[in-house]
Order: structure tokens, then sequence, then C-alpha cells
């Protein structure tokens, strides 16, 4: 079955997807909470999992993400403008991936106490990630992973973020041994490279259980992990960096959760 294919059912209007539609079945409204319309099709998808389900370009998710890319492509240099999203997919984790994130979320929450602050479980955020593809995943609808070792995006995108990776693809942590993101498009741009004949770049949107962050604006380079009583830092702007950075320092407190595509 090509999921990614032109569906028919009640999920259409006029030959057009209804923008709400469940991504797996194509037919039935999503749940408000889920990309699916219910246990069915999440099970299904996550059977198959690891998985890349593309978004139609009317669905409320894809204009989510490209909201999200448009708001926070901050860089003013005119030779580097907001691109045009071409693509975003669904990244569908396996079980047991799901698990421990969600574990990790709920210790975090105990902890903070941040839904009675009106915050998200966890303080749970999107962020963004920039990392080396070796092959042309996600170009055109391409949603098989590749294995090649040298393809650090299809890596997390299998097994997810992984500490032990820590700056090998650049080698400059101002805050550590520690995951980078930022909410700063323009920025994780800096550190997207394709390797692979492409006329897209790829950019992945991740989940990140953030807690309770500490503010730096120096670098402190010595860091395996937050200081006490926090659960992450937070790299300021102001000091030795231009834009924002979000560094955790346990693997389960990150999940990759888009896979867009730009140009």
């Amino acid at each position: 079955m090509n999921l990614n294919g032109p569906f028919t059912g009640p999920g259409e209007l006029d030959g057009t997807l209804v923008d709400d539609v469940c991504l797996m079945c194509r037919q039935s409204p999503k749940q408000s909470y889920s990309h699916f319309c219910g246990k069915t099709c999440a099970m299904r998808a996550e059977s198959v999992a690891p998985l890349l389900l593309e978004v139609p370009r009317n669905h409320v998710t894809f204009t989510s993400v490209q909201n999200q890319l448009t708001q926070s492509w901050r860089h003013p240099d005119p030779d580097k403008p907001c691109p045009n999203l071409q693509a975003v997919y669904k990244i569908v984790e396996p079980k047991a991936f799901v698990a421990d994130y969600d574990k990790y979320r709920a210790e975090v929450e105990a902890k903070g106490n941040f839904v009675s602050q009106g915050r998200t479980a966890g303080n749970e955020c999107r962020r963004w990630h920039g990392t080396r593809r070796g092959c042309n995943l996600g170009d055109f609808g391409q949603t098989q992973l590749c294995s090649t070792g040298n393809c650090p995006l299809c890596s997390i995108i299998r097994t997810s973020f992984d500490l032990k990776y820590s700056g090998n693809n650049f080698g400059w942590e101002r805050f550590g041994m520690g995951i980078y993101t930022s909410s700063t498009a323009s920025k994780s741009n800096d550190y997207v490279k394709t390797t692979s004949q492409s006329l897209w770049k790829a950019l992945l949107l991740v989940k990140v259980v953030v807690g309770k962050a500490i503010k730096m604006k120096s670098d402190s380079r010595q860091l395996t992990s937050p200081p006490s009583g926090y659960d992450a830092v937070i790299g300021e702007p102001g000091g030795a960096l231009n834009y924002d950075e979000l560094v955790v320092y346990r693997n389960d407190a990150i999940r990759p959760s888009f896979l867009v595509m730009y140009s």
C-alpha cells in the first residue's frame, strides 16, 4: 500500500483531502491530540515504524509546521531568505522509543508541575535540529531510510538521538556534551549538510522535554549534564551567541517529530 499516494473515502471532499484527516488511513478525521483517527491506525503505524508519513499541503499539521518555519527564520542576511517549504513528513517512532520519552516527560513533570503553571507536561517544546543527510530521503516522496552508515539523518529517525555522537558532525559544543536544538530555524539551517545530489534541504523539527532550564550566555564546554536542579541549558543571545540554543543531556529528553524539506 502506498501510504503517500492518493486516497478516496470519507476524508475527501470534491477530490481534496480535508485538513484534519488521519495521516495513516486518510479517510477519517484525526483526533485532536493525535495524528491518527484512533487506536487502529496508531497501532498500524507503530507496527511498521520507523515510518515517514507525508503530510498533505492543506493539512492543519502542514500549516503548523510552515508557520513555525516562517516565524523562526530570523537571520537578516538578504542572501539567506526564508525558504520555500516543499514537504513535511510525520515521523512515527517504534513504540519503545515513545514509551521511554513519555516516561521521562512524566518524571520531569512530577518534579516541576508545569501543567499547573499553564505550560505543557514536562515543559515540552518543539525545536529545530540540523544534521547531515547522506541520501535522498524526503525528496519528492522518498520515505525509505538508507543504511549507508554515513547518514546521521536516517540514523536519528531510525533510533532517535544518542549522546555518544555529540559533536561528531561539527565539534563545537559551547555547553558541553549534549544534544543541541534551537527555536531559530535559520540557525539550525547552518548545521544542515547534504552530501547527496538533491535540490532540497532537510531539517528535523523535534519535541524536547525542557523541564526547568538554566539560561547561560557564557560558554561552559565542560558540561556533561545540566547544573544541579535543572533539566536543560538554554544558551541565550547577547554573549557568545547570536541566536538561541537549547541543550539536553538525556537521550530520552528528545525525539524527532517531523522531517521538513525546503528549498
